[in-house]
């Protein structure tokens, strides 16, 4: 297969075309994970309806994966990337184009979610399908670097054009860079396992010890990405703050995924994940006690170079296991497993609302940081 020199490596041209395809998607996807929840925020006056928009586009997501993985088993990877256009860009345009109501809401968020989930579980079996044991640790750094410059870049101009613009500004460019993210995805060769799941084929016993891991991935995600995003909006610096937080963090993604295989080669596995577990546990906890800019702008950087100091050889992890064993009776694991954690974070911070707003989200961050916790000591039983 033909090589292009990408990054320290030499990817084949087809992981060199889905790293792209991710980019482009990324720009697209990380503004708005942030600022869907804050347009619904801002249009409902209510914290709680915001809160229900991440319970529900949560919930469709455990419940939808079985669903997308059978499909993308039998019909392609990449054409349940192709699928995900189908559901992504209509939410979009529903926000944009229409007045908030409940029912748009709902709409929205099962849209989006059934969307971002063909998407995130096309791009995890393509990234198997595409590198080898023996070099995923690199490989996972390329995809999640070049890809996180997308993810710096997404909201980042997303705030800027909300703060200028407006929010329907920043909707149209979401949808444009969806669309651009096409020319990429359509030099993917197809390719399927014609595997069918069923629900209990996924919880097989031998996949027991990743369901607390993935449980704490999905409670970090959400408070990390809109609960932070939310948190800094309504009490710290509005929507270009929003924007740049969750730029900063991926600063943070970024630097460490470059220094990945310099450190991948002289710290093992097991210290890299601890030490950044516990570090990003640290840096959760703070998000619930900032009080300035400043203070919120640092911690979102160190807590992207935290977290993705354990998330790269994790990630490595999961592809190997999942290569080991059925890639979507263990991807189908994953996702109902971290979008359970993320329910559990709605639903909880809807709950903690109830004693003040400010209350709601320090009770998540502290949660956040608990649950990484988690990922040190199920790493060593997976590992023995």
């Amino acid at each position: 297969m033909e090589k292009l020199g990408i990054i320290e490596g030499r990817l084949s041209t087809q992981f060199g075309d889905l790293v792209s395809y991710e980019f482009f998607k990324n720009l697209a996807l990380s503004a708005l994970g942030i600022f869907i929840p804050i347009i619904i925020y801002d249009a409902s006056g209510s914290l709680i309806i915001a809160g229900t928009y991440l319970l529900i586009k949560s919930l469709t997501s455990m419940i939808s994966s079985v669903v997308v993985m059978n499909y993308l088993a039998g019909h392609g990877f990449e054409k349940g990337l192709y699928l995900s256009y189908v559901f992504l860009v209509p939410s979009i345009l529903l926000l944009r184009f229409l007045d908030y109501s409940l029912g748009l809401m709902v709409a929205v968020a099962v849209l989006y979610s059934v969307g971002k989930t063909l998407h995130a579980e096309g791009m995890r079996l393509e990234f198997t399908e595409n590198t080898d044991k023996e070099d995923r640790d690199r490989r996972s750094a390329d995809i999640t670097s070049i890809p996180n410059m997308g993810r710096f870049l997404g909201p980042l101009i997303a705030g800027s054009l909300s703060a200028a613009f407006g929010f329907n500004a920043l909707l149209t460019f979401a949808v444009a860079m969806i669309m651009t993210s096409l020319l990429p995805l359509s030099k993917l060769e197809k390719t399927k396992t014609k595997k069918h799941i069923n629900v209990k084929d996924v919880f097989k016993r031998k996949y027991w010890n990743f369901i607390p891991i993935l449980l704490s991935t999905g409670i970090q995600g959400l408070s990390a990405v809109a609960l932070y995003g939310l948190f800094t909006y309504e009490f710290i610096s509005g929507s270009f703050g929003s924007g740049l937080v969750r730029s900063l963090d991926t600063i943070g993604f970024v630097l460490v995924a470059y220094l990945s295989a310099y450190i991948t080669g002289r710290v093992s596995r097991r210290t890299i994940i601890a030490v950044g577990s516990i570090a990003s546990a640290a840096a959760y906890v703070s998000r619930a006690f900032v009080s300035t800019p400043f203070q919120a702008f640092l911690v979102a950087f160190l807590g992207g170079i935290a977290f993705k100091l354990y998330h790269i050889p994790i990630f490595s992890q999961f592809a190997d296991e999942a290569e080991s064993n059925s890639k979507t009776e263990f991807f189908t694991l994953s996702r109902i497993s971290k979008s359970a954690g993320m329910a559990l974070t709605s639903g909880l911070f809807i709950i903690g609302l109830s004693q003040g707003n400010r209350f709601g989200f320090q009770a998540m961050f502290i949660l956040a940081g608990a649950a990484t916790l988690i990922i040190p000591l199920m790493e060593t039983r997976i590992q023995k």
